[in-house]
């Protein structure tokens, strides 16, 4: 799983938003791709200045097919401590070390309910195939206040088990009480990003290829999750033309 600029600043936006010592939760080991240079421009010297950076930096850029145009991977865990940000990894192996093995597809553990300021999920509910129960316990894991940053595939065919429209998203987010800050539609090389916009609901035509999704979306409170139902139906229930 990755982070890219794209869900950094996002990251860098939210920040003046989040309580003191947040706690963030990784779906996956966030391998951070991008540039030195990019992480000082968006969260200042004070943070790149105290970069680490992993001895298996060569291996992870080759697995991402960025070599040539990355040189170090940062260590993720010791990023977050940077800005102050308590991270917790979860996922099914621990690749990177240091993650919690934890299966989305099932039930979430009763300690991660409510416990996080934000959730990152760097392309990982498309891997699930339990897909509706990985969003409720994604749901599920935010307190009060939290942000939810999800970046998944669009328009990547085989990718992963889904691609996911943005009525997804719209629907299952603010059937739930949660707002959504941000959705727009990503393309281009990940390390030269370009967004598009794209209707949460409303039909559209051929996105570019290889396009992924953005969304940012808040929980203002704690309430009770339930199956959404596609705005298409609330808004036409009996089918009718």
């Amino acid at each position: 799983m990755a982070v890219t600029e794209v869900q950094l600043s996002v990251l860098a936006q939210l920040r003046e938003r989040l309580p003191e010592a947040p706690r963030l939760l990784s779906l996956g080991y966030p391998d951070i791709l991008a540039d030195v240079s990019r992480i000082e421009d968006l969260f200042g010297p004070e943070v790149s200045s105290q970069l680490r950076f992993r001895d298996d930096g060569a291996e992870i850029i080759a697995w991402h097919g960025l070599t040539g145009e990355l040189e170090r991977i940062p260590e993720s865990t010791a990023f977050f401590d940077s800005l102050g940000i308590s991270c917790t990894v979860i996922d099914i192996a621990a690749s990177r070390g240091g993650e919690r093995i934890v299966d989305l597809n099932g039930d979430l553990p009763d300690d991660l309910a409510g416990a996080f300021d934000i959730v990152l999920d760097p392309g990982t509910i498309e891997h699930c195939f339990n897909i509706g129960g990985a969003m409720m316990n994604i749901a599920s894991s935010l307190g009060a206040g939290g942000f939810v940053c999800h970046f998944a595939p669009l328009s990547m065919f085989n990718h992963g088990f889904f691609n996911l429209n943005p009525t997804f998203f719209h629907d299952f987010f603010t059937q739930n009480g949660f707002e959504i800050v941000l959705l727009k539609g990503v393309a281009g090389p990940l390390l030269a990003p370009r967004f598009f916009d794209i209707p949460p609901t409303g039909r559209f035509q051929e996105p570019p290829g290889d396009a992924s999704i953005l969304v940012v979306a808040r929980r203002p409170e704690i309430g009770p999750l339930n199956w959404p139902v596609q705005t298409k139906y609330l808004d036409n229930p009996d089918l009718k033309a």
